[in-house]
């Protein structure tokens, strides 16, 4: 199965402390929300905080610092990411007759010539001239408070029916927007329709941390039940590296079918830093459908899906199973190529390898 990548060219790459990010040259795009990411206790916590955490709880061998971190980042894929829906028509409510009621006042000081005291028929005049331009204006507010709320209700109807009809902008743009917001470490550079399935589709590239997001020394309980630090395997950390690696893939996907309404299959392609830390390798590249993640028990091991939905087979060497870079393919190499030159800057390339920088 052959996997279309198919970049927009309206995409740009470029790079943040909280992964890579999409921009579009099309111009700006009303978006209709983006839902803020928390932990249970409301708590936010991104991709890089956790990649921090581990290191430090290392640092200091904190058993149960460490045991939570890893744990978080073994269940990504069971945070709910709700379905983007319709949105409400922005409020309406008219302005307050409190405040109607200012801004008639000083609508009425404004029109209100300086006449002198004593010259009483002028002044009835005036008066009478300054209430009639209060009364206009207070009615003027009322259309324009109108005018306004219709406006706002025009964009949000029009900003859902490009994104419930898949346009390739407004999903890119909406999905580039939730991926920030999230700092997940993600970013759209595609979206748009099979022609040969008629299935709408997006492409979304994903950077997950090199293997030291697993110690060679992790959480254990000793031989009286109390808690340490214990030694690895080799297989060992290789297995806990690709089961936070199927749920970071599945929670992208997750994350992806929640806001691209209409979109039928995610394309993913995960990179990670290089062993030099120089540049970026690809070691995932599958296709996963809505109904295959939907319909799947929540509590199911990612694992299997995530090797099931590779399109190009991933790579393993040695008796421990050590997962490598994918064989070339001009597809991905083009893709992770531009994704590798958003990151040329040495500093941002310095804040991606330490989120404490």
């Amino acid at each position: 199965m052959d996997l279309l990548l198919r970049v927009a060219p309206e995409v740009r790459l470029s790079s943040s402390a909280s992964g890579l990010r999409a921009s579009l040259d099309a111009g700006p795009v009303v978006r209709t929300g983006v839902p803020a990411e928390a932990t249970p206790a409301g708590e936010h916590v991104s991709l890089a905080q956790l990649e921090q955490r581990v290191h430090d709880a290392h640092a200091v061998e904190d058993v149960v610092a460490l045991g939570a971190a890893e744990e978080t980042l073994g269940s990504l894929h069971l945070d709910n990411h709700p379905l983007r829906r319709r949105p409400d028509p922005p409020d309406t409510a008219p302005l307050s007759a409190k405040d109607r009621a200012a801004l008639q006042r000083k609508a009425f000081r404004a029109a209100l010539p300086q006449v002198p005291l004593f010259k009483w028929s002028e002044r009835t005049k005036a008066k009478a001239a300054a209430e009639a331009e209060a009364k206009g204006f207070g009615a003027a507010l009322d259309v324009a408070h109108a005018v306004v709320a219709q406006h706002r209700t025009v964009a949000v109807e029009h900003q859902w029916r490009e994104l419930s009809e898949h346009d390739p902008a407004t999903v890119i743009a909406e999905l580039d927007a939730h991926f920030a917001a999230a700092e997940c470490g993600c970013t759209c550079v595609d979206a748009g329709w099979d022609v040969a399935t008629s299935r709408g589709y997006v492409t979304v590239v994903g950077r997950y941390p090199g293997l030291d997001i697993v110690g060679e020394r992790g959480p254990g309980v000793s031989s009286s039940g109390r808690r340490m630090m214990r030694r690895r395997t080799r297989s060992e950390r290789n297995a806990l590296y690709l089961s936070g690696l199927a749920s970071f893939a599945l929670a992208t996907v997750r994350r992806a079918i929640s806001v691209a309404v209409a979109a039928d299959d995610v394309h993913v392609i995960v990179v990670r830093p290089t062993a030099e830390g120089d540049g970026l390798e690809p070691i995932y590249v599958g296709s996963l459908s809505r109904e295959a993640v939907t319909l799947r028990p929540s509590l199911a091991d990612p694992v299997p899906l995530l090797l099931g939905s590779a399109v190009c087979q991933m790579q393993f060497e040695g008796s421990a199973h050590d997962l490598v870079a994918l064989d070339p393919d001009s597809h991905v190499v083009e893709v992770v190529r531009a994704c590798a030159e958003a990151l040329a800057d040495e500093k941002l390339d310095t804040l991606l390898r330490d989120p404490a920088g």
